[in-house]
């Protein structure tokens, strides 16, 4: 229980002060959203990329956890939909893509340390790739890849993964820069995501829950589906599993709002999955560790 509450209660911390932060009107939320997208996220991807060590095994059942989880999510997402008869395509985004930044990045290093940090680096990675292609097919209809390209995210974790498959270390003038960038990216992603759900609304409740709970507790299910028909143990067992409980991601009113996709419905199960993840995220991390 002591580790459980080290490693979230500093995260829900810090949301709190970015909420508190947010009433006050002391944080311009675009500069910060901007801030951690364009600068310290891609930062902080290159740094544990560029650091970690490659084990292919390891790679693929975290990377082909996360896609296995997310396509999962899709199906049960889209059965609902037409069970329900409604065309509110937008519930589609909060039940596929998870936070796997602003919520998995510090609950996995506080949990699990700096190989549960890069552990949740490769989800973050897959999940950040989907969620710029597939989300924004989903939300817009098209031009999804073309929008990935243009993210610093990409080209971060692909300069990360270069120095690490070449075991090339670049001199310390360069790295330390790029370091202190990396280690401001998680505050400012956790503020961000408290500033935002300030600003946030709650509607149509009776999808809204719904989605949260495609996306929680049916990403638990496929999670765990996973982890025993493949055999993964170990850290990369229990970063998956946290991976799959994870919250809606704050990203997915972007898209709606941009290409006006249901926004009011993906705001409401962003706000509902984070106050849900309280207690959901403690849980899961007393059973899996």
């Amino acid at each position: 229980m002591e580790l459980v509450l080290n490693a979230v209660g500093p995260v829900f911390a810090v949301i709190a002060l970015g909420y508190l932060l947010a009433g006050r009107r002391a944080l311009d939320l675009p500069t910060l959203s901007n801030l951690a997208i364009l600068v310290t996220s891609p930062a902080l991807m290159f740094s544990v990329l560029s650091g970690s060590e490659l084990v292919a095994s390891e790679w693929a059942a975290l990377a082909g956890g996360t896609v296995f989880v997310a396509a999962g999510a899709a199906v049960l997402a889209l059965a609902y939909l037409r069970t329900a008869g409604d065309g509110r395509i937008g519930l589609l985004l909060p039940a596929i893509f998870a936070n796997a930044g602003n919520m998995l990045l510090p609950t996995a290093r506080l949990a699990f340390g700096p190989e549960g940090l890069e552990a949740a680096a490769i989800v973050f990675v897959t999940a950040a790739m989907l969620t710029s292609t597939f989300g924004i097919w989903i939300a817009k209809g098209q031009n999804g890849f073309a929008e990935m390209l243009r993210l610093p995210l990409l080209y971060g974790s692909a300069g990360g993964l270069a120095l690490a498959v070449s075991d090339i270390a670049l001199p310390r003038i360069v790295m330390e820069p790029i370091e202190m960038l990396a280690d401001m990216a998680i505050p400012i992603l956790l503020l961000s995501l408290g500033a935002q759900l300030r600003n946030l609304p709650i509607a149509e409740l009776r999808h809204s829950v719904a989605a949260v709970a495609i996306r929680m507790g049916g990403g638990v299910a496929f999670g765990v589906l996973f982890v025993v028909l493949f055999d993964v143990q170990g850290l990369e067992r229990q970063v998956l599993l946290l991976s799959a409980s994870m919250p809606p991601a704050v990203i997915n009113v972007v898209f709606a709002e941009r290409y006006r996709r249901d926004p009011g419905l993906v705001a409401s199960s962003i706000v509902i999955g984070t106050l849900v993840s309280v207690v959901t995220i403690p849980a899961i991390l007393l059973l899996i560790t």
